[in-house]
């Protein structure tokens, strides 16, 4: 069971990366098995808003701004620094988000890392 997904090659890192998929009203669409580790369940997450899963240093309209752009239209893949809002994701602390554009069908590819790693 799933979906294939394909992305630019510089979107996502590598294998077992930590990634949500968010549509263009910033609805999580899809959560991978490192993203549940950060984040929660995918089950639990399906419709929730992004933004209350994380926050950008430069402020969550910031976040929804990029993440929207990414949904709707291809675009190199933006990094952010962020913050996540559920218990896991804060003891990570900061963190690094790789926003690109995803399909089918068109979504936000959030990849999440050590904000540590300039490469993500």
């Amino acid at each position: 069971m799933g979906v294939l997904l394909s992305c630019a090659r510089e979107a996502l890192p590598g294998m077992g990366a930590a990634f949500i998929i968010a549509t263009a009203d910033l609805s999580v669409s899809a959560v991978s098995s490192a993203g549940e580790m950060l984040f929660g369940l995918e089950e639990d997450l399906l419709g929730v808003p992004l933004v209350s899963l994380m926050k950008a240093t430069g402020g969550k309209e910031r976040l929804a701004r990029t993440v929207a752009s990414a949904a709707l239209r291809n675009r190199p893949p933006t990094v952010l620094t962020m913050r996540g809002l559920t218990p896991n994701a804060e003891a990570a602390g900061l963190l690094a988000a790789r926003i690109s554009t995803c399909q089918p069908p068109r979504g936000a590819l959030i990849t999440v890392g050590p904000a540590n790693l300039t490469s993500l």
